[in-house]
């Protein structure tokens, strides 16, 4: 009889040791202004530990977070799911934290082109701002800035750029430059510039200024009228 409770109370001093701590982590948390739900883990005899849980994203709901406890007890998070907001995922990988709160950098998937290369932060209460790019054609990007929360999406954003159409009748040189917006969840192209026309019966030369029209994201065409003729000329 003594052996056994010998055995038993090896055995018990062995698991006491080598199981980790479940109580240690709460069921939810705050980190950096973000409530952390539905939290299970485990942690060390020092106090550190791992665990997953989910951050609450305003207007989105939730998406899932990886949790790391240092011995001091302080939290950090990461997740690469990414989430919806104001009608557009936001994809990427995100570091949360009590110092930071929710930064990271990845693509905001806008309709028709995206926001590539984008350093993103998101803020508890009034959503994410971000600096990215978007790609229009070859060589072609547009530094932009965004804004996003559960009312929607703001874009903005330009670049200069030239472009010249070649007609029987006459030259067309435009030289402006191109804004980048959005439209419900879609990117919009507008160029806005001066148009230079060299006709090719006399060589007559005319300018005419602040010309604009949109443009397609995808083929860079845009339909201008020049001096009363309508003319479709390629941006990128």
């Amino acid at each position: 009889m003594r052996a056994i409770k010998i055995v038993i109370a090896i055995t018990w001093c062995l698991l006491t040791v080598l199981t980790p701590a479940l109580a240690d982590w709460p069921a939810s948390m705050e980190i950096g202004g973000f409530a952390v739900t539905g939290i299970t883990g485990t942690t060390g005899d020092d106090g550190s530990g791992k665990a997953t849980g989910r951050i609450v994203i305003p207007g989105d709901g939730t998406c899932p977070v990886d949790l790391v406890m240092n011995s001091s007890g302080a939290v950090t998070g990461s997740a690469r799911s990414g989430f919806t907001l104001g009608g557009v995922r936001i994809g990427g990988s995100f570091m949360l934290d009590d110092g930071h709160g929710l930064q990271g950098t990845g693509v905001i998937y806008t309709t028709g082109k995206q926001i590539t290369d984008a350093t993103i932060s998101v803020d508890p209460q009034s959503g994410v701002s971000a600096n990215g790019k978007v790609s229009l054609g070859s060589g072609f990007e547009v530094s932009v800035t965004c804004e996003a929360s559960s009312r929607g999406i703001s874009v903005k954003g330009s670049s200069q750029r030239d472009a010249t159409l070649d007609t029987p009748i006459a030259t067309y040189v435009f030289k402006g430059e191109v804004e980048v917006s959005c439209s419900g969840q879609a990117i919009v192209t507008t160029a806005t510039g001066d148009v230079e026309r060299k006709g090719k019966v006399g060589g007559m030369t005319s300018e005419f200024k602040g010309v604009s029209c949109q443009v397609d994201p995808a083929s860079g065409e845009g339909e201008m009228n020049v001096g009363g003729t309508n003319i479709t000329i390629d941006l990128w």
